[in-house]
């Protein structure tokens, strides 16, 4: 084939077969432009110290619920996209790494979110079954990276002491949105949509308790039957 030819702004009929000739063929990098072009390097922005840990933290936790303790920090940066010395100069050891994950895990913002985003206008059943999906899977998640704690705990590591408080404002909120969707169905409630919410939320735990065999634990719905029905046969329950 012959090679094309200048032309200026030549039209795509202009490469066509002229006077009996071959076809122009031209390359992606053989494109010219009418107008000036610039073309800069764009570098990315570097993150901010506490958005590399959540980058980090976020990477790592798909890890840890995988591998457990026994996962190195060369797999935890290799899960990050960064040198492993990067995870050191965020992080002091392995252990603070998987703190900061149960933290990640248990932020309530998310859970909070979904529970608030279950349709109002499904029956109560359906929408307490979505609640306990959103809340079993949660719950297994924090559970699971807490025994990857325990684990790989050290003296030299130990749980900060705003914890217990962290903790305790996690479930205060996830058991707040609980008792919204409770509130939502005042007339149908023998008690306050509070305590209707803790007793819920106590078949979570139990459920989601690495302790209790698989065999031992409830579906969703069946959580579900067992608050709104509990385990007697309604014509046989005695009075109270």
């Amino acid at each position: 084939m012959q090679p094309c030819a200048a032309t200026g702004n030549a039209t795509s009929a202009d490469w066509a077969r002229r006077d009996g000739a071959s076809p122009c063929v031209l390359s992606e990098r053989s494109l010219s432009y009418s107008v000036r072009v610039n073309v800069k390097n764009i570098r990315a922005q570097p993150l901010s110290p506490d958005d590399r840990r959540q980058a980090i933290v976020a990477a790592v936790i798909p890890l840890l619920l995988d591998k457990g303790a026994a996962v190195t920090s060369r797999e935890m940066a290799e899960a990050a996209g960064i040198a492993e010395g990067t995870i050191f100069r965020v992080f002091p050891d392995k252990p603070s790494v998987i703190i900061e994950a149960v933290k990640f895990s248990m932020d309530p913002v998310p859970v909070c979110e979904a529970l608030a985003h279950i349709p109002v206008s499904a029956p109560m059943a359906r929408q307490l079954e979505d609640a306990a999906t959103i809340l079993l899977e949660h719950s297994e998640r924090v559970a699971a990276l807490v025994g990857v704690l325990r684990a790989a705990h050290s003296a030299a590591s130990a749980a900060p002491a705003s914890a217990r408080h962290f903790i305790h404002t996690s479930n205060a909120a996830i058991l707040a949105s609980l008792t919204d969707i409770f509130s939502r169905h005042l007339d149908t409630l023998r008690v306050a949509p509070a305590r209707a919410a803790f007793a819920f939320r106590g078949f979570i735990f139990a459920n989601a308790h690495p302790m209790a065999a698989s065999e031992q634990k409830a579906t969703p719905r069946e959580i579900v039957d067992l608050v709104l029905h509990g385990v007697a046969i309604p014509d046989l329950e005695p009075p109270v």
